[in-house]
């Protein structure tokens, strides 16, 4: 796997496009960057399976990276670790390759709600950003703390109560 530019993580499944129904494909990611237009995530360690599904390939996977961001509570910039398992369900091009001509469905790509997304391009290619952005987006903390007990900032002083202390009577 290649990852062309910083911001895409093109895959070649053509090895699962030509094979049978049940065909696995494992991937493992190591110490990759990914640069949204609100975050850089960085050491990206991201383990896939691929599984040929009738019309499909379906991956599930587990992700991992690193990623600044700032304390809720004190404003302290700190890099945190987020997990994340995910499964997703890629449609393929061209469904003929599938062997439609066996009896199968074949399916439009209209029949999809997200077509831009969810499919393999003309190439047999996977774009994984879409996926690792998501998934990582997703665990993201709405109010990060840099530790479980920290105190915060002093609404009076504006002094760092994990560093100092303030002579600020609160009420």
């Amino acid at each position: 796997m290649k990852n062309k530019n910083e911001n895409f993580f093109y895959l070649n499944l053509s090895s699962l496009v030509t094979g049978e129904v049940g065909d696995t494909k494992k991937e493992i990611i190591k110490e990759e960057n990914l640069f949204t237009p609100n975050e850089i995530f960085n050491n990206i360690i991201a383990d896939i399976n691929f599984i040929r599904a009738t019309n499909t390939i379906i991956a599930i996977g587990k992700i991992c990276a690193k990623i600044k961001i700032i304390c809720s509570r004190c404003n302290t910039e700190m890099t945190q670790t987020i997990k994340s398992n995910f499964e997703e369900e890629y449609f393929l091009y061209n469904n003929d390759i599938l062997g439609s001509h066996r009896g199968k469905k074949n399916f439009q790509p209209e029949d999809f709600i997200d077509r831009e997304k969810n499919h393999l391009d003309k190439r047999n290619f996977l774009d994984l950003s879409f996926i690792f952005i998501n998934s990582l987006y997703s665990e993201i903390s709405i109010a990060p703390r840099c530790t479980e007990d920290c105190k915060g900032i002093c609404i009076n002083c504006l002094k760092n109560l994990n560093y100092e202390k303030c002579l600020c009577k609160i009420s």
